[in-house]
């Protein structure tokens, strides 16, 4: 499942989020069990021109990347 999908799912136990300064958030789920943190990077999250970016470069990610 892809950090997005459980996050808008609410697969998770706690979740930080940061907002940059172009608009967009990282945002960083934990969840009991699991080693690692799920971290990805948003703009305009529940908005119709949602988009997953590049978590250090914040540039979109084309789907072929995904």
């Amino acid at each position: 499942m892809k950090p997005i999908d459980r996050y808008k799912k609410g697969k998770w136990n706690y979740a930080n989020i940061e907002e940059r300064p172009d608009g967009s958030q990282v945002i960083t789920l934990y969840r009991e069990g699991d080693k690692k943190p799920s971290i990805f990077r948003v703009k305009n999250l529940y908005q119709d021109n949602e988009q997953e970016v590049d978590i250090d470069t914040g540039q979109a990610i084309s789907k072929g990347n995904l």
